[in-house]
Parts: structure tokens; C-alpha cells; sequence
């Protein structure tokens, strides 16, 4: 998964967390200053949906990590490569004469 395809699902979950929490604002409340059994079971399914964007963010941010980290190891992979080439390229490059 590429980066700019990580960063469209992170901006997707945003979009989410937002409208989570503009769900839950405003809730009436009975008269005995208690929600309604229905707002209730709405409350629960909508942390229950936060927890799993959050999860999902977690699992984004964690990919995105370890996506860095093996770029990381490859360049200096090549880095080290790319000097163990020029210090042959350079050995060779002495051992030759015009005759």
C-alpha cells in the first residue's frame, strides 16, 4: 500500500470521526434528567464505531511505520552497495594502462 493511499483512508476515517461526533450532540434527555433506552443503544453503537476507526486508524498509522522503516533499510542497502561499487570501479581504474 502506498503512502498517498494511506493518507486517503486516514482522511476517509477523519471524515467519520467527525460525523461520529456530531451524532451524539444534543441527545434529549427525559424530564428525569435520563436518556432514552434507544439513545442509549445509539451511544453504544456509535463509541462501538469509533473504537473501530480508531482501531483502523492504528492499523493505518502502524502500516504507514513500517512502509518507512523498510525504505529506510533499502536505501542504506544501496548506499552500502553503491560504495562497495565505486571502491571496485576505483581498484579497476588503476589497474588499467593505455599501452
Amino acid at each position: 500500500m502506498n503512502q498517498l493511499s494511506l493518507l486517503e483512508k486516514e482522511h476517509d476515517l477523519g471524515g467519520w470521526y467527525e460525523l461520529l461526533g456530531n451524532c451524539g450532540q444534543g441527545e434529549p434527555l427525559k424530564t428525569d434528567g435520563r436518556r432514552r433506552p434507544r439513545s442509549d443503544r445509539r451511544e453504544q453503537l456509535l463509541l462501538d464505531k469509533l473504537v473501530a476507526l480508531v482501531d483502523m486508524r492504528d492499523a493505518l498509522v502502524r502500516d504507514l511505520d513500517e512502509q518507512e522503516k523498510q525504505a529506510e533499510e533499502e536505501d542504506e542497502h544501496l548506499e552500502r552497495a553503491l560504495e562497495q561499487n565505486e571502491g571496485k570501479m576505483a581498484k579497476r581504474k588503476d589497474k588499467c594502462v593505455l599501452q
